[in-house]
């Protein structure tokens, strides 16, 4: 997907209805590849999200492991899953179990696969062209959303009428031990996207930013989401941040280099970044030097 050229979002946006807005459609989508080992957990955290209506698009983008297999039996999964937890005592004194479905029946579930290697900023791509709902976001399959992310981002949204919202994250190993904790200063171009791209990974947008900036720039295969994301500020989104840590995401450590975290990858991702903070940087001073 080629990159397009700057858009500027409508000054006469609608405004939000907080009580509607908080409890709106969020898309999730959650891109994979090869991450048989993660991803059911991740699609857990996605399903089991406080906020009520919720769409889950789940893109893999040609895995070889096991996650075919796993996603052949989601759906099946989901709908059968159960427990038999006790819920009390009867008149004679016995245990009373009663079987209770493990997982929600309220969730909008698609799976898109592809057979061969798409290509990490096209799955992207492939599951936000499907989102339908008034937010949307994408957690990769190696990640864990915490329990109250969606609500919590959503809840922030409609409260402010921002377009973007962020919360902080922890780093965690493969053990699910926290490596490190991550906050992120409340929005500012220049703290959170002309020095550095300090959003993180844990947001939700309002899906309408689609129609004015487009999906992610397929020339970039790392920093999509910088990229993205600067588009939107450039375009005159606006950002709220919630100091709260909603997300963990997997840094896989030295000993198991995957993702992102290859050697090759990690040179690109910071050489795209460097490449994207410039530009940041360079729209920042086209504007000092507009002003009067």
């Amino acid at each position: 997907m080629s990159r397009t050229p700057p858009q500027t979002l409508p000054t006469d946006r609608p405004r939000p209805c907080p009580v509607f807005d908080a409890m709106a459609l969020a898309s999730i989508v959650i891109p994979t590849y090869n991450q048989a080992a993660y991803l059911p957990a991740c699609v857990d955290r996605c399903l089991f999200q406080t906020h009520p209506e919720l769409e889950i698009i789940i893109v893999d983008g040609g895995s070889t492991d096991a996650t075919k297999a796993y996603l052949d039996a989601l759906p099946g999964h989901i709908a059968t899953a159960a427990a038999e937890p006790v819920v009390r005592m009867d008149a004679d004194g016995q245990v009373v179990r009663e079987r209770v479905l493990t997982y929600p029946q309220n969730r909008r579930l698609s799976i898109v696969r592809f057979e061969t290697d798409i290509g990490p900023t096209r799955t992207y791509n492939e599951g936000l062209a499907r989102a339908t709902g008034e937010y949307c976001t994408f957690i990769p399959g190696d990640d864990l959303p915490y329990p109250h992310m969606i609500e919590e981002l959503a809840a922030a949204l409609a409260r402010s009428g921002a377009d973007f919202a962020y919360a902080d994250q922890d780093v965690l190993e493969d053990d699910g031990r926290i490596y490190r904790r991550m906050t992120f200063p409340e929005f500012d171009m220049k703290a959170c996207l002309a020095e550095w791209y300090h959003l993180g990974v844990c947001r939700l947008y309002r899906r309408r930013l689609h129609e004015t900036v487009g999906l992610m720039d397929e020339a970039y295969t790392s920093a999509n989401d910088y990229d993205h994301y600067l588009r939107f500020a450039m375009a005159g989104a606006t950002f709220v941040h919630v100091p709260r840590v909603l997300y963990g995401v997997r840094r896989h450590g030295p000993a198991r280099p995957t993702g992102q975290h290859t050697p090759t990858r990690y040179a690109n991702l910071l050489a795209e970044s460097c490449r994207l903070a410039t530009r940041a940087r360079e729209f920042l001073d086209s504007k000092d030097t507009a002003a009067p």
